[in-house]
């Protein structure tokens, strides 16, 4: 089977290949799990960007205001109108088209989180026991981000099974989204030294909490350490192209 990078997989949400192409990309797609949950991830921050860089309508309604304005007093005839209450009228227009910018500027820094870190939590029930089913309550509290709740049955996971890698992802998750971030980075550290499927979605999510709170240095160290063919790949190109 052809192995496949970033760039097929972005001509194949963007809709860029042949037939015989798209084919053979569906084929590897029902095979390869890794391969389809990096195409799922990168339309989610496609989706994301899109919904972040939409046009506004409030400004979009200041610049007809502005438009009325100046035909209404520049116009070549009729009355002539002081030009003291234009300079006040355009003055304060100017003010909120430069509150709207600061504010889109600061949320671009402060709203990594909210386009990134809607992460759910998906297990498979094999073993039908006890231990399966502190993971699938787990996982109901954690897509509902009741994150308190999904801890202590993580905890109790993994007095049971203290290397899963699964509930080592997701309780670090947890653990930083409920303020204890030293421990949470601590099991995130862990399934990155690790080998599981979450190695570098665990990376992510460490660089995404440096980007929210501010730490571009770390952040972009951590971003660093994904290889392209990793299904976090895309999303982390699109956060480091944002801190840059």
């Amino acid at each position: 089977m052809a192995a496949y990078n970033q760039e097929d997989i972005i001509r194949y949400v963007e809709g860029d290949m042949q037939p015989e192409e798209l084919l053979q990309f569906e084929a590897a797609l029902r095979e390869d799990a890794a391969l389809s949950a990096s195409v799922q991830q990168y339309r989610e921050v496609i989706a994301a960007l899109s919904d972040r860089l939409k046009p506004d309508p409030g400004l979009q309604q200041l610049k007809t205001t502005l438009e009325a304005q100046r035909a209404e007093h520049f116009r070549r005839t009729g009355k002539v109108v002081g030009f003291k209450k234009y300079l006040v009228t355009i003055g304060m227009a100017a003010a909120v088209l430069g509150g709207i910018f600061l504010f889109r500027f600061y949320s671009r820094d402060t709203g990594y989180m909210d386009t990134y870190g809607n992460i759910e939590m998906q297990v498979a029930a094999e073993r039908g026991n006890s231990e399966d089913t502190l993971l699938q309550s787990a996982a109901l509290y954690f897509n509902e981000k009741a994150y308190t709740k999904v801890i202590p049955l993580l905890d109790s996971y993994l007095k049971t099974d203290s290397s899963s890698q699964t509930a080592l992802y997701y309780r670090g998750i947890a653990l930083i989204q409920t303020g204890a971030v030293q421990t949470g980075m601590k099991d995130l550290v862990k399934v990155y030294e690790g080998e599981s499927v979450f190695k570098y979605d665990a990376v992510f999510y460490i660089a995404l909490y440096h980007a929210q709170a501010q730490h571009k240095k770390e952040a972009l160290t951590w971003l660093k350490k994904i290889p392209a063919d990793a299904s976090a790949a895309a999303k982390a190109a699109a956060l480091e192209k944002e801190l840059k």
